[in-house]
């Protein structure tokens, strides 16, 4: 949950030319020698490589990136490998080849899949297929399918608390002035994030725009490196503020499209929203992490479609 798909891809992604050269024998040896063609890809937050090689008679989708471009990317990239693998073998998900690490340098290859994201400004017959796709995926991975992964409320120990945070420095410069005076209150509704995660499902934790592609009849969730298990309401309330910054409909039809397929308590939909409006919030006035120049902008962005959806949920 990091940032919305309304503008274009913020992060400095390597070519793969300038991938080490031992991350490129790894990936000529799954082909059968050096690729006819390596096309670089933008979009996403990774300064890492996101390309697609091809063979004759085969194509990887492979990403690649070393600690010295961002710290936490390896760590991102090798935990998306094992979720990657647990997933379903039948089904609209991503297909993990094989996957390379040498301690520094981490790389992922998947088969290609054959679609495009959804239009924008959303289209509306495009935005119902997405919204039940993401209801049936929800459906498919419960319960989760990953054994051992940590539970939503453990995950998001280091995204919660936003409003907390704000709260404990007594509002800081640039906060909303509506946020201002209920910060106390946000800070206690917030409070009661780790129960309102509690669920069964695999849910992909970073679900955006440009995490998925329209595959046929099929809606494919890709980029996994944020699931967890919990509550299937934390994707879709994390979602909701990009798709009405793409054009689409306001936070509360995403949530009533989804509901025709499967109810979510709406206690826990009411305190999520207010953890993920903390987080979006909270961090977008912090300084930009390395390599990621604009993420704090596009966090901001997020922030204020959230704000205004919890002050029309809350009522305050």
């Amino acid at each position: 949950m990091s940032t919305p798909g309304s503008a274009p891809a913020a992060g400095v992604h390597l070519p793969w030319a300038r991938v080490p050269e031992r991350v490129q024998a790894w990936a000529a040896a799954l082909g059968g020698g050096p690729p006819d063609t390596a096309r670089d890809l933008t979009g996403g937050f990774s300064p890492g490589a996101t390309t697609i090689l091809q063979w004759p008679g085969r194509t990887f989708f492979v990403k690649a990136v070393g600690a010295e471009l961002n710290p936490e990317s390896p760590s991102m990239h090798r935990r998306e490998a094992v979720i990657s693998a647990a997933l379903p073998p039948s089904g609209p998900f991503p297909r993990l080849v094989d996957t390379y690490d040498d301690g520094d340098w981490v790389a992922l290859a998947f088969g290609v899949i054959p679609g495009r994201p959804p239009h924008h400004p959303w289209d509306a017959a495009e935005f119902d297929a997405v919204v039940g796709a993401l209801a049936r995926v929800h459906a498919a991975l419960t319960p989760s399918p990953a054994q051992g992964l940590e539970p939503l409320s453990v995950f998001a120990r280091g995204i919660f608390g936003g409003w907390g945070s704000l709260a404990a420095l007594g509002g800081p410069p640039g906060l909303d002035p509506w946020a201002h005076r209920h910060l106390a209150r946000l800070a206690e509704l917030e409070s009661g994030w780790p129960e309102a995660c509690a669920g069964s499902t695999l849910v992909h934790g970073d679900v955006r725009a440009d995490n998925m592609l329209l595959a046929g009849a099929e809606v494919v969730l890709v980029d996994w490196p944020h699931a967890a298990v919990g509550n299937p309401a934390f994707d879709v309330v994390a979602w909701a503020p990009s798709v009405v910054l793409e054009g689409g409909p306001l936070p509360e039809d995403l949530l009533a499209r989804y509901e025709r397929e499967r109810t979510l308590e709406a206690d826990a939909v009411t305190v999520l929203l207010a953890a993920v409006t903390g987080f979006f919030v909270s961090h977008s006035l912090e300084p930009a992490p390395p390599g990621l120049p604009t993420l704090r902008s596009f966090q901001a962005a997020q922030g204020a479609v959230a704000l205004d959806w919890l002050r029309r949920r809350t009522g305050w």
